[in-house]
């Protein structure tokens, strides 16, 4: 595939847009990637692709965000940290999920990654996140590889994320085979040569959240019957 350079991707940002994902075995997303492959440009950084990315998600000590994703809540929110490796940059990023089901992502740099809010500026996070931010702890983590596709005439943007492991403290759960797909449109639309590879294998959106897959799978106290189908779906893929 051809190249995108970071600054030539950032005119493709997509901060409120519609997301839709799709989980899959690598064995078909090989399948997918040699039928696509014409149509898109791939992020390259560094001379490096797929891109290394590290997460910390935090919540409230009472799990708010959580139980808001659990509860089905039109209007929910994830704090998390993530460092960009490749581009050695981090951020610290809220995503808003609104009752129009558009993601909404607000961040700001930061330096280093942190621990606790106490002595951060959180003016610029958005008004909708009703918590008490100098309450916020981190909660679970994630590392994955990502591949970055860019289609600048359907103004579309996909990410491909691979050898994804969850954990929490000292302990993990590799997900080896899994693949999800997740394509970032302003209007989703199946003119897309991704949407159609995916519907040509009869693979169909999936609500899946790394998140709340993790806190499902480390917080077994925490309501969780929400998520039981995705965790078994999951666990079809990687454990095969």
């Amino acid at each position: 595939m051809p190249s995108i350079s970071l600054d030539e991707i950032k005119a493709l940002a997509l901060l409120d847009r519609l997301d839709v994902k799709f989980i899959l075995h690598d064995s078909q997303l090989a399948q997918i990637m040699e039928r696509v492959s014409g149509n898109y440009r791939v992020l390259e950084i560094n001379g490096v692709r797929p891109g290394r990315y590290y997460t910390t998600y935090f919540d409230t000590p009472d799990f708010a965000m959580y139980r808001s994703h659990h509860n089905g809540l039109r209007v929910r929110h994830k704090v998390r940290w993530r460092w960009y490796i490749d581009s050695e940059m981090i951020f610290l990023e809220v995503k808003e999920k609104t009752n129009r089901e558009r993601t909404v992502k607000t961040r700001t740099v930061l330096s280093e990654p942190v621990w606790h809010f106490q002595a951060l500026d959180t003016a610029w996070m958005p008004p909708s996140l009703n918590v008490d931010t100098p309450s916020l702890q981190p909660v679970v983590w994630n590392r994955f590889q990502r591949m970055t596709l860019a289609d600048f005439e359907r103004q579309e943007r996909i990410t491909i994320d691979l050898a994804l492991e969850i954990g929490k403290d000292g302990r993990s759960v590799p997900m080896p085979g899994l693949s999800i797909i997740e394509i970032k449109q302003r209007k989703f639309s199946l003119n897309s040569p991704m949407a159609r590879e995916l519907h040509r294998l009869q693979l169909h959106p999936t609500h899946v959240s790394k998140y709340c897959i993790s806190m499902a799978m480390f917080y077994p106290e925490l309501k969780h019957n929400r998520f039981k189908p995705i965790l078994r779906r999951l666990k079809a893929i990687y454990e095969r």
